[in-house]
């Protein structure tokens, strides 16, 4: 996918370079309104504009688009990740808020935020700041949106979930959902504003549409 998007970048754009090197950004060769198609190091920090190719450093900044795979301390992909990002923080956004801009890839590290994104979220904190497709995986996992896939970890937050919400080992967790739940949630306590199709199963379980079933313990439903 690296080697595509490197070629890819190469015939679109004129001011590019194969390598990058930066101690501190300005202090790079070359400057950083330039696309970089190949590979970068960024000894302190480095900043360019459209990457595609392979990404290392202690801090590294993609003004525009990044393309393939980043491994560093931060990972900063401003307008959309298409790849994966390795690091303690890893960030994208999506400064246009477009849905069918969202980010696709896989983000692992301490610290995960996106706008909207589809793939792989793993780290203690995974935050996704519009919708959310595939799997979040860490400590606490929030979504501001729809989440369509799973969230698993000890606290999940969504706006809509299309799927499932759950603690580890299943029970050992706080789910809730601002919005409505389609699929199910497990833990020692699930919260659900609305319950179109679905299904809780915890300690507590509140289904605050449900009328005089709002609160049960064990499990709670509507169909």
């Amino acid at each position: 996918m690296a080697a595509a998007c490197v070629l890819a970048a190469g015939l679109l754009y004129a001011d590019t370079t194969p390598v990058m090197v930066s101690l501190l950004t300005p202090v790079q060769v070359p400057l950083r309104n330039y696309d970089v198609t190949g590979f970068r190091l960024s000894l302190i920090y480095g900043d360019c504009r459209d990457f595609a190719g392979f990404d290392l450093g202690a801090i590294g900044r993609t003004a525009g688009e990044f393309c393939g795979a980043a491994i560093g301390g931060a990972n900063i992909a401003s307008e959309g990740l298409y790849g994966g990002q390795i690091g303690l923080i890893n960030w994208c956004g999506d400064p246009d808020g477009d849905e069918a801009n969202r980010s696709v890839g896989a983000q692992i590290g301490l610290v995960n935020c996106s706008s909207s994104f589809a793939g792989l979220q793993y780290g203690a904190l995974n935050v996704a700041r519009g919708r959310f497709y595939g799997l979040q995986d860490g400590a606490i996992n929030v979504t501001g949106g729809l989440v369509t896939g799973i969230q698993c970890g000890f606290v999940n937050y969504s706006g809509d979930v299309y799927g499932a919400q759950c603690g580890y080992y299943m029970i050992l967790g706080v789910n809730i959902a601002g919005g409505s739940v389609n699929g199910c949630q497990l833990g020692l306590v699930n919260y659900a504003t609305d319950m179109g199709y679905g299904l809780q199963i915890g300690g507590i379980n509140i289904i605050a549409s449900n009328g005089w079933l709002m609160v049960l313990p064990l499990f709670n439903w509507h169909f």
